[in-house]
């Protein structure tokens, strides 16, 4: 006897719908499926696809493996633009220090987790009396900075990073804020120029949470813009392709 591969109860031929990627059968009450969309599933030339939950999970991981094969693409292209840098200075490379595929997967997975992030800087920090209060307070003006970008958010953490200095009482540490998901950071990211027609906000600079092999790239950029500017080029600037920064000319091909 055939049993539904959610339930493992027994199967009637008009209560049953297939998966069409295992084949397998399921109750239409245990698909999850409206009764519009199981009449879609009756028609004989439909666009309309059903996964049971095995395949639809296996579907996401397959996605996600794309993403990540991306991404890692793109790692391996930071990596030899970076080595190319160092050569044309006749810096000596390392063979033993050139990363691994560990040490890339380690960097994908810091990226995963740092997009969600945002980070702002020359943020004023009032010296209280204990912690939740300062948490308190920089809570209240990363919502009020947020709201300003017209982001709203639900859930968020903020973490003042460097240590606190209590002989201080112009503390400016930078605060990273935890967002829910990275489309949301990206949003406020897209918006921070709104912040320059602040009187409160205006001195905050909103940047990425970038990982430190990022950070290296972005400085090795900047020295070369700041190399080449100084040899006397001025149509120079640096350019984010496919994530990697690089210093190219204005109205001109890539560099």
């Amino acid at each position: 006897m055939t049993t539904c591969a959610i339930c493992n109860n027994g199967l009637t031929p008009e209560k049953e719908i297939t998966c069409d990627m295992c084949r397998s059968y399921i109750h239409t009450t245990c698909s999850g499926l409206s009764r519009t969309e199981l009449q879609c599933l009756k028609i004989k030339d439909r666009k309309l696809s059903f996964h049971c939950p095995t395949c639809s999970d296996l579907k996401l991981q397959l996605v996600k493996l794309h993403e990540l094969t991306s991404t890692v693409g793109a790692l391996e292209s930071e990596l030899r633009i970076l080595k190319e840098s160092m050569t044309s200075r006749d810096v000596k490379i390392d063979p033993i220090k050139v990363p691994d595929v560990e040490c890339i997967i380690q960097e994908v997975s810091d990226r995963q987790r740092r997009k969600n992030n945002i980070i702002l800087y020359n943020v004023s920090e009032n010296v209280r009396n204990n912690r939740n209060d300062q948490v308190a307070a920089d809570m209240e003006l990363v919502g009020e900075l947020l709201q300003m970008l017209d982001v709203s958010v639900d859930n968020l953490r903020t973490i003042r990073l460097g240590k606190f200095d209590s002989s201080r009482t112009d503390m400016k540490r930078p605060i990273k804020v935890c967002l829910p998901d990275g489309d949301i950071a990206s949003k406020a990211f897209q918006r921070r120029q709104k912040l320059r027609t602040s009187d409160k906000f205006k001195n905050v600079f909103l940047v990425k949470d970038k990982t430190p092999m990022q950070l290296k790239l972005y400085r090795e950029a900047r020295q070369e813009l700041l190399t080449r500017k100084a040899a006397g080029e001025t149509d120079v600037y640096i350019k984010y392709i496919n994530d990697v920064p690089k210093v190219v000319k204005a109205g001109g091909p890539e560099n």
